[in-house]
């Protein structure tokens, strides 16, 4: 039998000018300010909006021009404004992962925050998927933390 593959998480880490608390709002409440929909959408150029429901069992999902909504994954834990925890689905439960992302105050209207993306060995392409999302979690998290400005 052959051994199991590890694919490790992705973890990518920001340091913000804004309390935890205002952070945590951002990535959640403001997601359809900074969320890239023209490409990384299940729609793309057809994608309205984002959504993101804080609290416990709500979707993250979007929402596409014609109104159709196509869900991205659930809220498995909200304790606003330190963490959350999301499935990572996009209409494929198969195929789930999961995001953590933690927000901690460090003082002076500073926070930092932690994304972690894991679950790729429940994937056969997770080592593959893993590398897309690495990079692509990269130019997200820019426009997240751009547009705290």
């Amino acid at each position: 039998m052959p051994a199991a593959t590890t694919v490790e998480p992705i973890v990518k880490t920001l340091e913000l000018n804004v309390s935890a608390e205002r952070a945590f709002h951002h990535f959640t409440e403001n997601i359809q300010l900074w969320w890239p929909k023209t490409t990384h959408s299940l729609a793309q150029e057809d994608a309205e909006t984002v959504k993101f429901e804080t609290r416990t069992g709500g979707r993250v999902y979007e929402i596409e021009k014609s109104g159709k909504e196509r869900e991205w994954g659930r809220v498995l834990v909200c304790d606003a404004p330190n963490r959350l925890v999301f499935s990572w689905v996009l209409e494929a439960p198969d195929k789930a992962t999961e995001v953590e992302v933690a927000f901690r105050d460090a003082g002076k209207e500073r926070s930092t925050l932690t994304l972690i993306h894991r679950g790729w060995d429940t994937r056969p392409d997770g080592a593959e998927w893993r590398n897309n999302y690495d990079q692509g979690w990269e130019g997200v998290l820019e426009n997240y933390s751009s547009s705290l400005a």
